[in-house]
């Protein structure tokens, strides 16, 4: 029997749900666009493509550039948050999907 404590994909559908559905100060559907951005989705509106884009490539070479242009168009560090936490959020769920699909054909592999 699986504890709740193991329970990862629902933990995984949990955070999405909460980060990019759930209330705050940006518009939900933004926050996914932003998500699927940082997942290596289509282009979206600037600013929020640049620094989506480069938090889903790799995170450390964000720069202050990328999130005063994001803070100046949502006008709100809460809502700039918002946005970078979606697209981390998308990017590390991206990251997850893929090292579980591997870890499965691993296991098939090893049968």
């Amino acid at each position: 029997m699986k504890s709740d404590r193991s329970d990862h994909p629902a933990f995984a559908e949990t955070l999405k749900r909460r980060v990019l559905q759930g209330p705050g100060e940006t518009d939900p559907a933004l926050r996914q666009r932003v998500a699927a951005r940082a997942a290596g989705g289509p282009p979206i509106e600037a600013p929020y493509d640049n620094l989506a884009r480069q938090i889903g490539e790799a995170a450390s070479g964000t720069t202050d550039a990328q999130v005063a242009n994001v803070l100046a168009a949502v006008r709100s560090e809460k809502a700039a948050f918002e946005l970078i936490a979606a697209a981390a959020t998308g990017a590390a769920l991206l990251r997850w999907e893929r090292a579980i699909k591997a870890l499965e054909e691993a296991g098939h592999a090893s049968t």
